[in-house]
C-alpha cells in the first residue's frame, strides 16, 4: 500500500509510477521504496556525505517526525528531490569516445568523494568472499559453464584480491543512476548497495554495462575497447589507478559476469542468463586476443 505523502511528509500531491519502486511527486520529488532499512540507511548516508564533497546527489526529505525514511511491510520510502537532467543513451551512436572520457572524469569524482567515507555501519561480504561463496555454489550447481571456464578466472581474480585497493564504492554504477545536461553531471543516483569494497569493481562494472543489449559484441568490440582506454584516461585525469587495478580489469569483468550468471539463473530468467554467459566468453576472447 502506497504511502499518504501528506500525512508522513506534509506535502500535497498523488504519487505516479515511474518505476515498480519509485513514483513522481507533482514533477518535483521521488518517492522511493527499497527493500530494507539497511538500503535506506545507506541511500541517507552516502547522500549526504557525496552532497557535502559537492557531487550532485538528491537531498532526502525528513517526514514531519523528523525520520529520514518511513518503515512499512513493503520495506522503506524515501522522499527526495528530483534532480533535473536526463540519461546517457545509445553511447556508441555518439561521440563514444568523448563521452567516455567525461564519464571516466566523473566517476573518478565520484570515487573520490566516496573514498573520505570510512564508517562499515553496514557488514556486507565483499566481492571475492561472494565468489568463493554463494556464487561458487551456485555455478558448481549449474551445467552452463564448465568448472574449468568458471573456476579459473575466480581463483585468479581472489588471489589477488587483497592487493586490490579497497574504499566506499557505489556497486551500481550505470548509465541509468547518472543523470546529464550534456556533458555535466546533474545527478546520481540509487544508493541502496553501497558498500567498502574493490573500486575495480565499479570501473569493471560500469564498463560492461556498455554491452548490454548488444547484439553483435563482436561488432562493436573496437568501440568499446576504445571507450575503455578513454574511459581510463578520463579516470587517470582526476586519480591514479594502480597497475595491479589495470592488469585485473578483464579478470573482474569476468567475475562479476559469473555473479550474474548465477543470480539469472537463479531467477529463472533464460533470457538474461544466455545473455550473461555471452558477455563472459567474449570477454574470455578478449584476453586470449
Amino acid at each position: 500500500m502506497l504511502l499518504d505523502i501528506k500525512t508522513y511528509w506534509g506535502i500535497h500531491g498523488e504519487p505516479v509510477a515511474t518505476t515498480p519502486t519509485t513514483w513522481d511527486v507533482v514533477g518535483k520529488y521521488i518517492l522511493k521504496l527499497v527493500k530494507t532499512e539497511d538500503n535506506a540507511q545507506s541511500n541517507v548516508r552516502l547522500s549526504a556525505a557525496l552532497r557535502a564533497d559537492g557531487v550532485p546527489v538528491s537531498h532526502i526529505l525528513p517526514l514531519k517526525d523528523g525520520g529520514d525514511y518511513m518503515v512499512t511491510q513493503e520495506g522503506c520510502y524515501l522522499l527526495m528531490e528530483k534532480l533535473g537532467g536526463s540519461h546517457v543513451r545509445e553511447v556508441f551512436q555518439q561521440n563514444y569516445a568523448e563521452i567516455a572520457y567525461q564519464t571516466g572524469f566523473i566517476i573518478a569524482k565520484i570515487h573520490c568523494a566516496l573514498a573520505k567515507i570510512t564508517d562499515k555501519q553496514t557488514v556486507n561480504q565483499s566481492f571475492d568472499e561472494e565468489l568463493r561463496g554463494w556464487i561458487r555454489n551456485g555455478l558448481t550447481k549449474s551445467s552452463l559453464l564448465t568448472q574449468e571456464e568458471w573456476s579459473k578466472p575466480i581463483e585468479s581474480l581472489c588471489s589477488i584480491y587483497p592487493s586490490l585497493p579497497k574504499q566506499q564504492i557505489h556497486r551500481d554504477l550505470h548509465y541509468g543512476n547518472l543523470l546529464f545536461e550534456g556533458t555535466t553531471l546533474t545527478g546520481v543516483l540509487d544508493f541502496d548497495l553501497g558498500k567498502q569494497d574493490a573500486r575495480l569493481f565499479d570501473i569493471a562494472y560500469f564498463l560492461l554495462g556498455q554491452l548490454l543489449g548488444q547484439k553483435d559484441l563482436m561488432a562493436i568490440k573496437d568501440k568499446w575497447l576504445t571507450f575503455i582506454s578513454q574511459f581510463l584516461l578520463g579516470y587517470e585525469s582526476i586519480t591514479v589507478l594502480e597497475e595491479v587495478e589495470k592488469e585485473s580489469l578483464l579478470l573482474m569483468m569476468q567475475c562479476i559476469e559469473l555473479l550474474f550468471v548465477v543470480f539469472w539463473e537463479k531467477q529463472a530468467n533464460q533470457e538474461e542468463t544466455e545473455a550473461t554467459i555471452k558477455i563472459f566468453k567474449f570477454i574470455e576472447r578478449i584476453i586470449e586476443l
